[in-house]
This record gives C-alpha cells, structure tokens and sequence, in this order.
C-alpha cells in the first residue's frame, strides 16, 4: 500500500509539473501578445479630413502689429488667430467634422483676386502685363502671392511644386484632385477682392493728385478730397466690383467643374464678405462695400447651390449714426489700435483686431451650418 502511494503521488507530481509548465509557457506567450498588441483602451487615430483656405491676409490671419513684432523673423506661426483658425476649431467638434480636421491655409497676405487664379488662361488667369510685386498690384498683374514670391516671405502652406511658384488655385486643384483627394475635403472658405479695391483706392489718389499738381484741376470734382471720392465711386462701379465678381465666378467655377481639370468638389463653401475699415475716412464708401456684398449675393450665389455667404458688414460696420459705427470699427478691426504705426481712428491697420477674428469665424461657422451640402451630408467624395 504504501509503495502504492509513493507511486500515485509521484504520478500526480509529475501531472502537476507538466500543467505549471504548460501555464508558465502560456503566460509568457500572452506577455508577448499582449506587449505587442495596442492597449484595449488606447485610442485610434481618427481619420483625417481637410479644411482649405483661400484667400488675402484676412484668411492669413495677418496682424500689422504681430508683423512688427517678429520682424524679420516673420514665422507663419505667429499668425495662427485668424478666423481659419476659428473656423477650424469649430469643425472639430463632434457635431460638425469631428477630430482629425485638418487645416490647409493657403492664404496670401497682399493677394487680389487676380493673383489667387494665377495666369493659367484655362483657369480665368491672364499673362501678365504688369510686373510681379508692383505695388498696388493693378488689373494687368496676375502673378500668384507676391508676399511670398517678391518679398520671401513664408506662408502657412507652401505654394511651390518641383521649385515652381503656383496660385491658390492651382494648389487647391491639386488638392481635390478631380473628385478623389486623398483626404475628404469638408469644407473650403474664399475670402478675396478686398485688396482689389485698395489697389483702385491707391491708383485714384495718385490720379487726383497728379491732375492737381500738372493743371490744378481734376475731371472729378473741384476739390482733391472731392475728386478722390467720386474716383473711388466710378471705379468701384464700372471697374472694380464688377471684376471682383467676374473673378470669384471664375474662381468657385473652377473648383466646382466636374470636367477635366475641375475641382468636382461638391462640398460646402463659405464665401467670406466685406467689412469697411475706412467708412469714416472716405464718406460714401459703405454704399459702396454695401453694394457689393449685396451684388454677391444677387449675382453669385444663385449659381452655386453649394456656396454661403458669410457677411461681417453689419457687425463691423455696425451703427447708425458716425461715432457708433466708429467705435464698432474700433472693436473689430486694428484702425485704432496705439501699438500700429499711425494707429487712431484715422489711419490704422484694416485688419480685424483678435475678437474680430473671433467674430468672424462665428460668422463662417453659421454659414457653413446653414450650407446645403453642410454638416448633415459630410461624405463629399
């Protein structure tokens, strides 16, 4: 019996040792899986999708004061307050885009409408008949983004390929790629023209000033104040609104053609409106920047079911009577801001002040939830 026993227990040592082997063995093999597996918690990357920009310095998010500062360190990064920005942040959230947005700012500082389609006659560019980085960029020029080209200075997003300078809107159709971009574009927003209008601005005062000083008389009006007004206001009406029109045709055209070459994008765009930094400084010309966004409204938007408007007019220019609409012009905008060089209420920087930025990409967000082809159908592609 007890030789028996001895047996039995050497047995049932010997079954023991096997199973601790056999755990020990599958303890380590899940150490190993487990080590090289991801966390059962860990999160995964969502998946990225794009927001554009398009436009001049407003889109940039450009500071005169921020510019001085930094200069001539003038790093894309200290200009990351702008509406895009804004706007941006507001898409990630899980309402609207959701996380992975990512932005694509091509904005150019100084940039016309001209300069943002680029000469390419197939995309509603012209050769250019006036020469790049002159400044104010007349009707003639067409070459792309001079702040860079010209000036070197850097942007948020490289408009170069293969050492070749190209427009915004080159740029943008290598990004949608005829309908199959490698990453969904959600959204796009076009602010342009704004610089359109200081070049005409520029261009009447040295008209008026030269007629005064060669026969001391102008076929504007009888006075330099006087003339440059009615300059203003025949140019803006028979030359430069109706070409700013022409050109954000061209350009929404162009992004949303569906044959060779075209953008195919059928996603929501926000067509960015017009502010008047200078309502007090050249009487008349809130009718003027009225008119105009009246007339995008009218004339533009009717063709593109997929485009919004998004208007700052009646939040900048807010205000009956001169001293309201002064101190709005004030708030949102850098007209008075002490640390630009001729910083007062006469003769400031025309960009929107930090909360005009802010404002302004509320705006954008309104209208891009209020777009058709908005946050309730986001698989554009």
């Amino acid at each position: 019996m007890i030789a028996v026993a001895r047996r039995t227990f050497r047995l049932r040592n010997r079954s023991i040792g096997g199973s601790l082997v056999l755990v020990l063995a599958l303890a380590v093999a899940l150490v190993a899986c487990a080590a090289l597996a991801p966390a059962a918690d860990a999160r995964t990357a969502p998946p990225v999708s794009t927001y554009l920009a398009l436009g001049d310095s407003i889109s940039f998010g450009y500071s005169e004061q921020v510019f001085n500062e930094n200069f001539p360190n003038e790093s894309p990064s200290y200009f990351e307050e702008g509406f895009t920005n804004v706007f941006a942040q507001d898409l990630g959230r899980p309402s609207e885009v959701g996380r992975g947005i990512t932005l694509v700012n091509d904005a150019c500082p100084g940039e016309t409408s001209n300069g943002l389609i680029g000469e390419k006659a197939a995309l509603g560019g012209k050769t250019s008949t006036e020469p790049a980085g002159h400044n104010p960029q007349g009707l003639g020029d067409y070459h792309p983004c001079a702040y860079n080209n010209v000036d070197g200075l850097p942007l948020h997003n490289s408009l170069s390929v293969g050492g070749q300078s190209i427009s915004q809107l080159e740029d943008a159709l290598s990004i949608l790629k005829e309908g199959k971009p490698a990453h969904p574009v959600k959204a796009i927003t076009l602010n342009i023209g704004s610089n359109d209008e200081l070049a005409a601005i520029t261009q009447c005062k040295t008209e008026v000033t030269e007629e005064f000083t060669h026969t001391g008389k102008s076929k504007y009006g009888a006075t330099p104040a006087v003339a440059v007004i009615a300059c203003i206001k025949e140019s803006s009406e028979k030359i430069t609104a109706p070409h700013i029109l022409a050109n954000i045709a061209d350009i929404l055209g162009v992004l949303d053609n569906t044959g060779p070459g075209g953008g195919h994008y059928t996603g929501p765009i926000i067509l960015v409106g017009f502010y008047n930094p200078d309502a007090l400084i050249l009487p008349g010309s809130d009718a003027l920047q009225k008119g105009l966004n009246e007339a995008v409204e009218a004339e533009i938007l009717p063709h593109f079911p997929n485009v919004t408007f998004a208007n700052p007019f009646p939040v900048f220019n807010r205000g009956r009577k001169p001293a309201k609409e002064q101190a709005s012009i004030c708030k949102y905008t850098e007209m008075c801001n002490p640390n630009d060089p001729g910083g007062n209420e006469d003769n400031g920087d025309i960009h929107p002040s930090s909360l005009g930025y802010r404002v302004l990409g509320k705006l954008v967000n309104q209208a891009y939830l209020a777009n058709p082809a908005g946050p309730g159908q986001l698989s554009h592609y």
